[in-house]
């Protein structure tokens, strides 16, 4: 795409396609934000007609085209190539049909997880997924990086929810996947096909869930951190319970709750019988371990705030400042490891003078940490990352840079060092997007 002549023609035939309304053309557009996504064009289209036509166009035309919803997952992935269209989907928002009986929901992108969430909440229902910032977070861009919260311990996240969906392909194809009923067994699953995937092989047009009615009730319990010996034995017993937490999240500090040293967080939903007798049994476990509570609610309107704080301090990408540097990384290991891992991370914060933030899934597996950094383009800081991600390597885990400023993101594999599948996955890729228009270089591999 070069000269003004050429962006002016272009500028007439996406005008043609969605109107005039719908596009933005800034040929002075800023490529210096580093967490945030920039281009010259932006389009909202306004059906899903109007999406394929624009991807059927941008092939045509070798733009390099990538999906946007509330922009929560900009910083996202590795750096894509200079890309030429922004397809903002905001414009595709609202639930097409509820079906409060059979417990299914079918919904536009660029709905937010808020405006479904409050929908479902006056027929007694919701979407168990709750990743962070939710009144910004649309659903098409949480499919897309299979976002998660502290609730996985019990829900699983999209790959577990989304049971059918309509995608647009490069070259204007929209395929259906899946089936609007819960149980079907029919085919390949193709809709985990596309989940995580970050739009490298299809924008979603229509997305339809599984839902759950909302529990009665919910209970949250903190406890003392400070001694990993006695968590360890606590995760032990917990595990080998019956139990059923919500969320079991170790968290280093949690200032906002005037909680400023590390402790657990243990949330149950049910009903009342059953979440009071398993913070019951949490209280007794504790006080035979030695171990501290530091606060205890009941009731949604005292634990969904909380937990909600919690969410966004894990991830913090909507209000990053571009003041400092702040890098999110991903840590998958064994559930075994994370209490050793947070207190490596710990001590190795404190050695390293590092400003950070641990947050452990003591029942997944699946952890995070915040590295802080107010020195700019730092290299200590891409040091402490490789460092991290080497010795959480020897112990067989994962760590993704899940969120980061783009010259990070240039200079470490954002993704991992395995490549395990990385042909199969470039095929997918070749099928679904042949002329590699679709967020070009943001996922495994620069797929």
């Amino acid at each position: 795409m070069k000269g003004i002549h050429a962006e002016a023609r272009l500028l007439e035939q996406l005008t043609t396609l969605v109107g005039e309304t719908n596009v933005t053309y800034d040929p002075g557009y800023s490529t210096n934000s580093v967490y945030t996504l920039s281009a010259p064009f932006v389009v909202t289209p306004e059906r899903e007609d109007q999406v394929a036509a624009i991807l059927q166009f941008a092939s045509k035309q070798s733009l390099h085209v990538v999906p946007q919803g509330g922009g929560t997952k900009d910083a996202f992935g590795l750096n894509t190539t200079p890309v030429d269209l922004i397809l903002s989907l905001k414009k595709l928002s609202g639930v097409l049909h509820h079906s409060v009986g059979d417990l299914i929901v079918t919904v536009l992108p660029g709905t937010t997880l808020l405006e479904l969430q409050e929908l479902l909440a006056h027929k007694g229902q919701f979407l168990p997924l709750d990743p962070a910032w939710p009144a910004d977070a649309t659903l098409g861009g949480i499919v897309a990086s299979n976002a998660s919260g502290p609730k996985r311990a019990r829900y699983g996240s999209a790959r577990d929810h989304l049971i059918a969906a309509r995608i647009a392909f490069s070259d204007g194809t929209i395929i259906r996947t899946g089936a609007k009923v819960v149980k079907n067994v029919a085919g390949y699953d193709m809709n985990k096909l596309f989940i995580g995937a970050m739009g490298t092989l299809g924008v979603f047009t229509e997305l339809t869930f599984k839902i759950r009615p909302l529990p009665a009730t919910s209970g949250l319990i903190v406890l003392s951190a400070t001694a990993t010996n006695k968590l360890i034995k606590f995760q032990a017993a917990l595990l080998d319970s019956h139990l059923e937490p919500c969320a079991f999240e170790y968290v280093s500090v949690h200032s906002e709750l005037n909680i400023n040293e590390p402790a657990v967080y243990i949330l149950f939903e049910d009903v009342q019988s059953s979440v009071q007798y398993q913070m019951d049994w949490v209280l007794n476990a504790a006080r035979e371990l030695g171990i501290e509570v530091l606060q205890a609610w009941e009731g949604y309107e005292q634990t969904e705030p909380i937990m909600e704080l919690l969410r966004c301090s894990v991830s913090n990408a909507s209000l990053m400042s571009e003041d400092h540097t702040e890098v999110g990384l991903k840590l998958l290991t064994s559930i075994s490891d994370v209490p050793d891992i947070m207190q490596y991370l710990e001590l190795m914060g404190r050695k390293e003078a590092l400003d950070l933030q641990c947050y452990g899934g003591l029942y997944t597996g699946i952890s995070h940490v915040r590295l802080y950094s107010s020195l700019g383009r730092d290299d200590s800081m891409i040091h402490s990352i490789k460092k991290i991600r080497a010795d959480i390597e020897r112990l067989n885990g994962h760590v993704i840079v899940q969120c980061a400023p783009g010259y990070i993101r240039s200079a470490i594999s954002v993704w991992g060092n395995s490549n395990e599948g990385i042909e199969v996955m470039r095929g997918i890729k070749q099928k679904f997007d042949p002329t590699n228009n679709l967020n070009l270089g943001r996922y495994v591999g620069g797929i």
